[in-house]
């Protein structure tokens, strides 16, 4: 297993927080959401600098795909009479919201950094966790997996029909 570089880290790092940061100042929910996706891509690049490629693949495609979806069906699906929604409240609160989040992450990091060092032994060899995953999903699984996929596409369908209903037989 590869380590991580401090450099490789610390540009990750920094573009996850400025997503955050951009996700917490950005009145407009359209680009909170693009900063969203921002923090979640540094993160799975995160996850694939630690060679756990389907954990950074499933990073991407749960929480930057997939929140990224449901903004973007949650906008489309209700009315918009006045433009895109906006988050209100006071810039002031805003930069009070980031200040404490920076704050616990300094408190955080601090802690962290401060306590006892942990010792780190050699990795045993593994498998490829890729494979198993699928050797699992797929043998001793399979049922739950396909019971689940079909539960996904039966609320998928039922938020179409919804979605469509006209406004008369409401």
């Amino acid at each position: 297993m590869e380590i991580l570089h401090e450099p490789e880290f610390f540009v990750l790092s920094v573009i996850a927080l400025a997503g955050a940061l951009g996700v917490i100042l950005e009145a407009n929910i359209i680009r909170a959401g693009f900063s969203l996706v921002i923090c979640f891509g540094a993160i799975s690049g995160t996850y694939f600098a630690l060679s756990a490629p389907f954990i950074g693949a499933s990073q991407i495609l749960i929480y930057a795909v997939g929140i990224t979806l449901v903004i973007v069906f949650a906008l489309m699906l209700t009315s918009l009479k006045h433009g895109l929604p906006k988050i209100e409240g006071e810039a002031g609160k805003n930069i009070l919201s980031a200040l404490i989040a920076i704050g616990i992450f300094i408190t955080f990091s601090i802690t962290l950094t401060g306590a006892n060092k942990w010792q780190i032994n050699d990795l045993l060899p593994c498998p490829k966790n890729t494979e198993v995953i699928g050797l699992k999903l797929l043998g001793s699984y399979a049922l739950p997996f396909e019971l689940i996929s079909v539960l996904l596409l039966v609320a998928l369908i039922g938020a179409i029909v919804i979605a469509k209903r006209d406004k008369k037989n409401v």
